[in-house]
């Protein structure tokens, strides 16, 4: 299975549109993707991406918040946001024969919200709970923690929601700088797929952006240097909440292909090493599994377990010995076989929406400058041998980078070493 045709057009601008036509379904998704996120700002603004993208909700020079949302609910269309590391999101989903209301109001809100002041006190209160609540989520704030502690200081080690001081500390002007400097039409994809045709979209979408301008300013590559460690936050849990991680290829890595095979094989499927040997033989924990967390220059490998007081050393060393084992002695053609076709599944089945094809069209233009089809990746995985695995294993996994967070009732002395 191929990604059908798609078609680009870099507008007068320099934005760039990409649309794939979907002729079998009835809606159409669209998303205007920014290459800025929480990676790209500066300390005292930490969290100003994620703020900028709750504040285009919040009215445009003649829409208020209430005509945003009604527009949509009156034709029976979905919107929304998300910011990462990288890159800010703005999409939404409708009836291919109402695309032009998604393109009227993304492009409204993307290019003409006021930012008032009083809506942004409002709305800062909103994050100041949203940051409450996910501390009282340590399954999920053990990630940031982890990320935080080995990219000790970079930018990218920061939560993407930022601190309720920095996201307090956010003027009108410092978001009227940030998205004049960093929202250029050069740092912009406009992603569409579903049952619309290229020039159909062009129509629409030319005019309404035409009134972009400006130029990114160079940005020095500043990939971040990794640091062992072991850090606990103290927090009266149930369970410790522990990730264990260490280096990984980055989005335009060649090894991505390898080390993906190598992460269903240890942790990142039901039938993984890590899942079998500390969940089903040992009952050690509900939870476990693994991840690349890719970035365009950088990436992490980590594992995430939540675990008792008692099993939390032992699932740390059983972790360690998986990722020593594979290092020696590699996988066996079953696990090879296995973990190549459950990639291949989740990759077909998870461009099963107008959505999903609209994402994948805009992240590919960000990370490689070109569409990698389902196909191309296929030969890709296909090609991933036996000593490649070991390669990988031995290339990222590294003591020298091996780094151990916890979120739990446990004091100092008992954070395991690593």
């Amino acid at each position: 299975m191929d990604i059908p045709a798609y078609k680009k057009t870099v507008l007068g601008n320099g934005a760039v549109l990409i649309t794939e036509t979907m002729a079998d379904v009835r809606s159409v998704a669209m998303g205007i993707v920014v290459g800025t996120g929480s990676g790209h700002e500066v300390e005292q603004h930490a969290g100003i991406s994620h703020f900028i993208e709750h504040m285009a909700f919040k009215g445009t020079k003649k829409r208020t918040a209430f005509d945003i949302a009604s527009e949509f609910d009156a034709v029976g269309g979905r919107m929304n946001a998300s910011t990462g590391k990288e890159l800010t999101t703005y999409y939404a989903v409708t009836q291919d024969k109402h695309m032009d209301v998604a393109v009227d109001v993304l492009s409204d809100i993307f290019l003409n919200s006021v930012y008032d002041e009083k809506e942004m006190e409002l709305e800062k209160g909103v994050i100041v709970e949203e940051i409450k609540m996910y501390e009282d989520t340590p399954d999920e704030l053990i990630h940031d923690l982890f990320t935080e502690v080995i990219y000790h200081g970079h930018p990218l080690g920061r939560p993407t929601i930022g601190s309720e001081k920095s996201v307090r500390s956010i003027t009108r002007d410092d978001i009227i700088n940030y998205t004049k400097e960093l929202y250029t039409p050069d740092n912009t994809i406009i992603a569409l797929a579903g049952n619309v045709e290229h020039e159909d979209a062009l129509k629409l979408i030319e005019p309404a952006f035409s009134a972009m301008h400006g130029k990114l300013p160079p940005r020095k590559k500043h990939a971040p240097t990794l640091m062992k460690a072991e850090k606990l936050k103290h927090k009266k849990t149930e369970q410790v909440h522990m990730c264990l991680g260490t280096d990984g290829p980055s989005q335009r890595s060649e090894d991505r292909y390898a080390f993906s095979v190598l992460d269903i094989i240890l942790g990142a499927s039901m039938s993984s090493r890590l899942f079998q040997e500390i969940r089903e033989k040992r009952g050690m924990a509900y939870a476990i599994y693994s991840y690349n967390g890719a970035l365009k220059d950088c990436g992490l490998y980590v594992v995430y377990a939540g675990t008792s007081k008692e099993n939390f050393p032992k699932v740390v060393d059983l972790t360690i010995a998986e990722f020593n084992k594979v290092k020696k002695h590699g996988i066996t053609k079953a696990e090879m076989e296995r973990s190549k076709e459950h990639i291949k599944g989740s990759l077909v089945l998870g461009l099963e929406s107008t959505a999903s094809r609209m994402g994948y069209l805009a992240r590919c233009l960000f990370y490689y400058g070109k569409i990698i089809t389902v196909d191309e990746m296929f030969r890709e995985i296909d090609k991933v041998s036996h000593d490649d695995i070991i390669n990988v294993a031995n290339k990222y996994i590294r003591d020298e980078y091996l780094t151990l967070t916890a979120i739990g009732d446990i004091t100092q002395k008992e954070l395991p070493k690593v």
